[in-house]
């Protein structure tokens, strides 16, 4: 089921995968709301981690702000306060929204816009990425933050090699935050452990100018359009990635999306 309103004729939701904590650089906050923006804009439902502080708290409200759509999704031990007897539905048993205490900084979320915003609690980790990857048919957008951004990025890309999903990935190279992880990619591709045109299961994205442009703050509002163009733009050719076929292994299907 999905949370968003048909009424509303929505384009497929996108996830953004991004940080709890706002970072130290304003230059992250203002490129993550213009994506938040951007999405409202395009009529692209935002699924996201649920939190409320940091880049992810940014991006909700800005998408939030702009009349767009958003679907957050969080584990049960994330959800303050926290208890084994926390439901699993889009709301608490008092009809409020469930509130996620993850992260850093100020929480920035505004609860008035609960015609627009719902929250998913779930039980684990594993069950709040699955949740993401079945809802997210328009694929994910990576901004920057720490293990658990790219773990989460990290995971998707693989499913994209594995043929789990061949969704678009895309990764804002805000303030050339991605720069080193694309380079160990190639070197993973080097060394002989990535297939060369498996660096194609994803798209690094910068703004026209490179590396420059991408630190520069006055450009900041690029991002969110940067993102729609990458995933408009986006294509996978059928050789990429191993295409498994998934739909007879028994209880593995379970977990694919």
């Amino acid at each position: 089921m999905s949370p968003f309103p048909q009424a509303a004729s929505l384009n497929n939701p996108v996830c953004v995968f991004c940080g709890s904590s706002p970072g130290n650089k304003p230059l992250f906050v203002k490129a993550s709301e213009s994506v938040g923006k951007a999405f409202a804009k395009a009529s692209i439902p935002l699924v996201y981690g649920g939190g409320r502080r940091g880049i992810m708290g940014v991006v909700s409200q800005s998408t939030l702000s702009a009349n767009g759509y958003v679907h957050g999704i969080v584990p049960r031990a994330l959800v303050e306060p926290a208890s084994e007897l926390t439901p699993t539905p889009w709301s608490t048993t008092n009809g409020d929204l469930a509130r996620s205490k993850e992260g850093t900084g100020k929480d920035v979320v505004e609860d008035d816009k609960q015609d627009r915003l719902t929250v998913q609690v779930v039980g684990s980790m594993h069950e709040r990425k699955l949740a993401m990857a079945k809802m997210s048919t328009g694929g994910f957008v990576v901004l920057p933050g720490g293990y658990g951004t790219l773990e989460e990025a990290l995971e998707m890309i693989t499913w994209n090699q594995l043929g789990i999903h061949r969704v678009p990935i895309i990764i804002l190279n805000i303030d050339n935050f991605f720069t080193h992880l694309y380079k160990q990619f190639e070197n993973s591709v080097e060394a002989g452990f990535i297939t060369p045109s498996n660096l194609a299961l994803l798209k690094l994205v910068d703004l026209e100018g490179g590396e420059e442009a991408n630190m520069d703050e006055a450009r900041a509002d690029e991002w969110g359009q940067a993102a729609l163009k990458a995933l408009k733009e986006w294509s996978l050719d059928e050789d990429v990635g191993y295409n498994l076929n998934w739909n007879d292994e028994g209880d593995v299907a379970q977990d694919t999306v």
